[in-house]
């Protein structure tokens, strides 16, 4: 018993540290970009040793895949609780991109992080093979969700569901690509029922 007591707090205090490398990280990629940014740094702004550092990360790499799988778990995490079974499609389509745009517009620095990690994976088979991986759960995640549209007769029976979830993600994914590129022409906010009504007339079933 005694030895359980003893390790909760380690935990607490260890899973401290990893959050706190992992936010300084951030902060060091925002300021540096991502290539640039050194483990000798991170662990500075952190107040940390390296050998903290590597009791939790094998790599720079490593570290930022492990903030890009929390964010994505995050954001399916977020979308599962926009989504009112008792909500019309079109509603529902309404929360997600409301809980998405939220998301994205709170962390402005992570879309210019992300797209230099992305330029990094193009010289990198491995990291490509990795960043694929990524795409294919949110496909399925996409896929598993319009599947239960199916069944409650929310969405066409005739659809190809694959191919549904992989077009709603490139048209998503580029419209928020364009708002940081255009942030006065295109605004997240704005695009929000636009969209919903492009994806409802292409998927919701007119019965």
């Amino acid at each position: 018993m005694k030895a359980t007591t003893q390790a909760a707090p380690k935990r607490r205090r260890r899973e401290e540290t990893r959050q706190r490398l992992l936010t300084s990280a951030l902060g060091v990629f925002a300021r540096n970009g991502y290539e640039r940014a050194t483990v000798d740094e991170i662990v500075r702004d952190a107040g940390f040793s390296k050998g903290a550092f590597y009791v939790h990360f094998k790599s720079k790499d490593d570290l930022f895949w492990t903030m890009l799988e929390e964010r994505v778990l995050h954001h399916q995490d977020a979308f599962r609780q926009s989504v009112d079974p008792g909500s019309s499609f079109r509603q529902n389509v309404r929360h997600l991109l409301t809980a998405l745009f939220e998301l994205e517009s709170g962390d402005p620095s992570w879309p210019a992080i992300l797209m230099e990690f992305v330029a990094h994976a193009g010289r990198n088979a491995e990291v490509r093979e990795r960043f694929a991986t990524i795409y294919r759960r949110w496909r399925e995640f996409i896929v598993a969700m319009l599947r239960q549209g199916q069944t409650a007769g929310q969405i066409r029976d005739d659809i190809d569901l694959d191919f549904a979830a992989s077009a709603a993600i490139a048209l998503i994914e580029g419209t928020i690509i364009q708002s940081r590129f255009a942030p006065t022409e295109i605004v997240l906010a704005d695009m929000i029922d636009p969209l919903c009504e492009l994806l409802a007339q292409a998927l919701e079933d007119p019965a």
